[in-house]
């Protein structure tokens, strides 16, 4: 509880903060009840995400970067702490960290990051990557024409709080167009992963070389959105596990919305359905929101709910099915209930 104090003080201090510093605070309220598992016992909890940022300006082309994050520091992909565990199951570490370290320089029609990044490319979902993961790297980005964009990124993963693990490069081209239908974007882009042995906690294929061709596309007329993320592994699965998954190399989602949460009294309403087969991502490093039992190897689909009460707080709810594509049965079943409040 020591932490959690101190992530409290710290929103404080955002209060009392001088304008040459600009700090923002979110906490988000999560009700879980997780149901249907074949080989996981049932699970209901109270659980919590928080966190502090603060930026810098130096001047009108630098700025500095950080942001205290509660969750798991050895495994990042999960934010939240666990306040209350309704069924008999283990709480977890409550631990505090930065999650984010990063200076960001601005010139014209570039700009890059450098730091303990975020994921900052083009994508529909997180299909791909889990935005609450910050590896330490370099980002860049051109704008070489009107709605037109080159991303470069390189960086190293994070195999807990300070260790790395394998190396990541892509890069995107994105491109906006405005039609009768409504503004369509178009972001074709290309992964490469090498892979490193020896990992403590970032496992989950992270020792296998991996390099990808990847799509992400959505059309937005008035408040809808059609998107896609799609995805295609060019490597073979590796020969140690290569009979159960040798065609498991594929991934898509796509995506409904309506709506967005810019006024008081908005809604968002957003519909995935998504398939993602085990060598189609790198499953360290893949979103883990939709299914309990994995982040690789199933299908299914999520709905989400949002209403805004104030400028500042939202309430909304969330429902995932997921099931297993290849090997044993399993399948999950996630429903929530959170608020969020920022300031």
């Amino acid at each position: 509880m020591k932490k959690l104090y101190l992530l409290i003080a710290l929103s404080f201090l955002c209060v009392q903060s001088t304008q040459a510093i600009e700090l923002s605070t979110n906490v988000l309220l999560r009700y879980e009840n997780e149901t249907g598992q074949t080989n996981l016992a049932p699970r209901k909890r109270l659980r919590m995400i928080a966190s502090v940022g603060a930026n810098y300006r130096l001047n009108n082309n630098v700025i500095f970067m950080s942001q205290v994050r509660t969750g798991l520091k050895n495994n990042q992909n999960v934010p939240a702490i666990t306040l209350h565990q309704i069924t008999n199951n283990p709480s977890g570490d409550k631990d505090i960290y930065v999650s984010r370290a990063f200076t960001k320089f601005t010139f014209d029609k570039v700009s890059v990051i450098a730091g303990k990044i975020p994921w900052k490319s083009k994508q529909v979902t997180d299909l791909f990557w889990d935005r609450h993961l910050n590896p330490i790297g370099v980002h860049f980005d051109y704008d070489f024409a009107e709605n037109q964009r080159l991303t470069f990124a390189t960086f190293k993963p994070l195999d807990g709080a300070s260790s790395t693990v394998g190396h990541m490069s892509l890069i995107q081209y994105s491109r906006q167009l405005s039609t009768h239908l409504g503004k369509i974007t178009l972001s074709p882009w290309l992964v490469d992963y090498r892979g490193e042995a020896g990992a403590s906690y970032a496992t989950k294929d992270t020792q296998f070389n991996n390099q990808f061709i990847r799509f992400s596309g959505a059309m937005t007329f008035n408040d809808f959105q059609i998107g896609a993320d799609l995805g295609w592994s060019t490597k073979r699965v590796p020969n140690s596990v290569y009979e159960q998954f040798s065609k498991q190399r594929f991934s898509y989602v796509f995506k409904f919305s309506k709506g967005a949460l810019q006024h008081v009294g908005s809604y968002l309403t957003e519909l995935k359905y998504l398939h993602v087969e085990r060598f189609s991502v790198v499953t360290e490093f893949a979103q883990n929101a939709s299914s309990r039992f994995a982040t690789g190897n199933y299908k299914g689909w999520d709905l989400r709910i949002r209403h805004r009460l104030t400028n500042n707080l939202w309430i909304g709810s969330r429902l995932s099915k997921t099931k297993r594509l290849v090997g044993s049965p399993e399948q999950s079943v996630r429903f929530r209930i959170e608020t969020k409040l920022s300031f």
